[in-house]
This record gives structure tokens, C-alpha cells and sequence, in this order.
């Protein structure tokens, strides 16, 4: 026991030196941030059409349909238009559509491609990782724990399925960090500068996604740790939020009018195609199966068990050295959205990637926090080590330990067959749509949503795969009325896909079968491809 007490003594001695310590200077620092960028970026590249944009995710498709047509209509930022539904309106409600409209503007000199179309994503990710360094560094990490982060913070997002992808959540994360740093700065030194980035940086987090005013819990700490129980600037720091939503509220106002006047394809306000709730926080944190699904989540997220040790070592070690409280306030604000959006953490685990910043700077303090265990235990039993030496122990260590993490998984990192469909189902359908479809052709589509408590989310892959525009029905249209009305207005095919999920639409197809020439049934895949144009006698 007095030898277990020795080395956890020894321990926190030396994590007291390393976290202190200057031997890595600035210069040697940057040159080590612009390898891990630069290693990131190469990474990055060759996995860029990883999955390829004509078969890419749900999540994408509208970005890419939006920020075509920003390139092909020049410009009309404020009404951001999808291209799916068969007839107007196809204007929709969004968060503020800043991530479309810069991959538009990469269109007239690359071309619609995967580098264009993700090039926002790509940058942003990058970003992240230089601020995550600053952030940790002047925040008293030490250069070693900042490189550490910044690497961890680079590495997580490459085992995401969303690494690439076109959407807002990655510039989201990066602003979120940016603006926590320019406010931290700006408190410490009263740049104007930084006030301005900070102002800059919170207006498009929120503007991004309002859920990003959790934002406010790691801002008020900066606040809070300089003027303590002052009352009087805090009215100063309400002035400054203020200020700095006058962005989000103008859009968000915009927003709602495009809501009710248009649609809402991303379920910003609920309007028509307004999907389903995603809070019911009372009615998810209240069963025991959502904090497992989340537990599972973030381990994978995290990079499994071993990343999930280092993150927890982490927190145990800020804990005992008093260190990293505002990445605690961060964190604490993440758990909160999570627990607040709860319906909309299961639904969309890209969501989880906001916890990035935060978790890479205890993961990186428990991966130095670990190799500073591992050469106490070989100074105090084995060897005794020079200062020099102890610290290049705990450098090649802390790289063991992080490398191991990627090169366990590297068919994860590198994959490389883009032309695997995101979602193979739709794309057999769109195999057979694209056979009998005409220039003309517009379709029906049955069962292309996602089934949620609370709204049903409308699809657009079918129609994208495809290359048609179309409607889609669900519950309460599907009546012969509807469709012949629909015939009407242009509809020549119609299709079907994992109608068993509810046994009207199931029993309702049978008819429509009987009525109209089957072009293609696959009741294994639940897909079902009708001709509208051909009655059966």
C-alpha cells in the first residue's frame, strides 16, 4: 500500500512538472500544429468522395440540392430552395444557410464534385483543430496537452460516418470553440479584435443551430472566474449576448415566415414537411434505454473502449490537479443539449459531435495522465530518469497510446469504396426508377420517411438517386382520390419503399398492385415500383 502511495504521489509531482513545463517552445509547437493539420488534411483528401455525392446520406442531399441551386439562380441567399418536390413551393425554412451558400461558391471554379461540395466541411474541421490548440493553450494546458488535444481533436471526427459530409454541424463546432476563445482572450486582454471575433463567432453558432445558446453556460464561467460576484458587468456581458443575437434573431424571424409561407424540409419551426418532434426530454430521460443508446454512442464516438478510458482518467486528473474548468463548463453544457434535444440525439448521431472540443482536451489530459503513470512507475521501480529523458518517456508514450487508437481501426479512417450507397435500399429502387423514367416523369413516393414519435420525417433520397422530383404521401392520403388527383397533375410512376411498417400502407399497395402494371416488387426490401400510366384490365 505504501509503495501504491509513493508512485500516486510521484505521479501528481510529475503532472505538476509536465503541465508546467516549456520545453516544447513555440516555435517547435507550431511546427508540430501544422504537421497535425497538414496529416489531417492529406487524410482528409483521400477520403473526400468517401461516400460518393450521387449516393451520399440523408443528411447531405438537401445541402447539395440547396447550394446547386444557389449556383444555378445566382445568389437568393434568403430563400434557400431544394429541388424534390414535384411543384412549388420548394423554398424551405433552415438554420441560416451560410454552409450551402460558400460550397456554391466553389461550383464555378471546381465544378459539382465531392472536393467542392465538401470543401466547407473540410475547413472547418481543420479549424477546429488549430482552435482547440489555442484554446487549451491559453487556458494553462501547456504546449504539450495543446498538441495533445489538437490531435485528438483532428482524430475523433475521422471515425465519424459525417467526416464528411456537407452540413452545418462541423462549422457549428468550430465557432462554438472560436467564440470561447475570443471571449476568454478578450476578457484577459480587452482586444477589440477579439470582442469582434467573439461577437462574429457566437452570432453563427447560434445562427447555425439555435440549441447552440448551451454556449452560454462556458461563456458565463469566463465571465464568472474574472469578476466573481460583481453584479454591475454582468449587465455589460447581457449587453454583448444581446448584441451578438441580433444576426440569429433576424434570421430565425426570416426563417418562421419561410416556415408557414413555404416548407420546412429540416423541421426548423415544424411547418409543412416540418418533421417530428426531437426534445421529448421528459419522455427520454425518464427510460433507461436512452442513456445505453447515448453510453453506446459516445463510446463510439469516442473511439471505443480504450478512448473512453482516456476521456474518464481525463476528468479524474482535472479533478485532483484543479485543472481545465472551463472544458468542464463546456462539457457540462454539451450533456445538457444532449439531455434537452434528447429525441434528437437518438435520431441523429451526428449530433454527438458537438462534445469534440471538450472531450479532446480530457481525452488528451488522460492519454498524458496515463503516460505520466507509466514512467513514475519505471523512474520510482526500475530506473531513475533525467528531466529530459522523463519527459520524452511521457511525449513517446502519450503517442503509443493515441496512435493505437486509429491504427486499430484504419479500415475506418481509410475507407475507400465511395461507390457503396449510403443507403442501399433506395438505391435499388432508384436503379429501377431510372429505367422507365421519361424527362417528364414525375413520381409518387409511399413510406419514404423516417417514423418517429411525434411527425414522421420526410425523405429526399429516392428522388435524388433517381433524379426525379416527386410527392410524397403518407397517412391520410393514400386514397385513390389523392392519387388520381396527383395523375393529373403529372405523376407517371409511383413508388414504395419499407411499406410493412404499417399495415394500412401494406394493404393499401396490394390494391394499387392489382390496379396498375408492377414494374418492378422486391417484398424481401420491401420495395414496390408501379406505372401509372398502365391499368391492368
Amino acid at each position: 500500500m505504501s509503495m501504491v502511495k509513493t508512485i500516486f504521489q510521484g505521479w501528481e509531482e510529475e503532472m505538476d512538472k509536465v503541465l508546467r513545463s516549456e520545453s516544447i517552445s513555440r516555435s517547435k509547437g507550431n511546427l508540430i500544429l501544422v504537421c497535425i493539420v497538414g496529416l489531417t488534411a492529406l487524410l482528409r483528401l483521400y477520403t473526400m468522395n468517401v461516400p460518393a455525392i450521387d449516393r451520399t446520406a440523408w443528411k447531405e442531399i438537401d445541402y447539395i440540392m440547396i447550394s446547386k441551386n444557389y449556383d444555378q439562380e445566382d445568389g437568393a441567399f434568403l430563400y434557400p430552395r431544394v429541388s424534390w418536390p414535384a411543384e412549388e413551393p420548394r423554398i424551405t425554412a433552415m438554420e441560416l444557410p451560410v454552409v450551402p451558400y460558400v460550397a456554391s461558391l466553389f461550383y464555378p471554379v471546381f465544378g459539382v464534385n465531392s472536393f467542392s461540395v465538401r470543401l466547407p466541411t473540410f475547413i472547418a474541421f481543420l479549424l477546429l483543430i488549430v482552435y482547440t490548440y489555442k484554446l487549451v493553450l491559453r487556458e494553462g494546458g501547456g504546449r504539450l496537452l495543446a498538441l495533445l488535444a489538437a490531435f485528438v481533436s483532428a482524430l475523433i471526427p475521422l471515425f465519424s460516418e459525417f467526416r464528411n459530409l456537407l452540413f452545418s454541424e462541423p462549422a457549428l463546432i468550430f465557432f462554438s470553440v472560436f467564440c470561447i476563445y475570443q471571449y476568454a482572450q478578450w476578457m484577459d486582454f480587452r482586444r477589440k479584435a477579439n470582442l469582434i471575433g467573439f461577437v462574429l463567432g457566437f452570432s453563427m453558432a447560434v445562427s447555425l443551430k439555435p440549441t447552440a445558446l448551451y454556449l452560454l453556460l462556458p461563456l458565463f464561467w469566463i465571465h464568472f472566474r474574472v469578476y466573481k460576484f460583481n453584479i454591475l458587468p454582468y449587465f455589460k456581458w447581457a449587453g454583448i449576448i444581446a448584441a451578438s443575437m441580433v444576426i440569429p434573431v433576424l434570421w430565425y424571424v426570416h426563417a418562421y415566415f419561410l416556415a408557414k409561407e413555404y416548407i420546412d424540409v429540416f423541421g426548423v419551426f415544424g411547418g409543412r414537411f416540418g418533421g417530428h418532434d426531437k426534445f421529448q426530454t421528459l419522455a427520454m430521460l425518464s427510460s433507461p434505454s436512452w442513456y445505453l443508446a447515448m453510453l453506446d454512442r459516445l463510446r463510439g464516438l469516442l473511439l471505443g473502449r480504450t478512448g473512453g478510458l482516456l476521456f474518464v482518467i481525463g476528468l479524474f486528473t482535472a479533478w485532483r490537479k484543479k485543472a481545465g474548468y472551463l472544458f468542464a463548463a463546456y462539457l457540462l453544457a454539451i450533456f445538457c443539449f444532449f439531455a434537452i434535444v434528447a429525441e434528437g440525439q437518438l435520431d441523429a448521431p451526428y449530433r454527438q459531435l458537438t462534445i469534440v472540443p471538450a472531450a479532446s482536451f480530457f481525452m488528451a489530459l488522460g492519454t498524458l495522465a496515463f503516460a505520466v503513470m507509466g514512467y513514475t512507475i519505471l523512474n520510482r521501480l526500475v530506473v531513475r530518469l533525467s528531466r529530459t529523458n522523463a519527459l520524452l518517456v511521457s511525449v513517446a508514450l502519450s503517442s503509443v497510446v493515441l496512435l493505437f487508437l486509429p491504427l486499430r481501426r484504419p479500415h475506418i479512417i481509410l475507407p475507400r469504396n465511395g461507390d457503396t450507397p449510403v443507403h442501399p435500399d433506395n438505391w435499388l429502387l432508384a436503379e429501377q426508377i431510372r429505367k422507365y423514367k421519361t424527362e417528364d416523369s414525375r413520381m409518387i413516393m409511399l413510406g419514404e420517411y423516417t417514423i418517429h414519435e411525434g411527425g414522421n420525417d420526410f425523405s429526399p433520397v429516392t428522388y435524388y438517386y433517381a433524379g426525379v422530383t416527386g410527392w410524397s404521401l403518407k397517412e391520410g392520403d393514400w386514397n385513390d382520390a389523392v392519387i388520381d388527383s396527383l395523375k393529373a397533375r403529372g405523376a407517371t410512376l409511383m413508388g414504395a419503399i419499407g411499406y410493412k411498417r404499417e399495415p394500412a400502407l401494406e394493404t393499401y399497395l396490394q390494391s394499387l398492385s392489382s390496379r396498375y402494371k408492377v414494374l418492378y416488387d422486391n417484398p424481401e426490401e420491401e420495395l414496390l415500383l408501379l406505372s401509372l400510366k398502365q391499368e391492368n384490365n
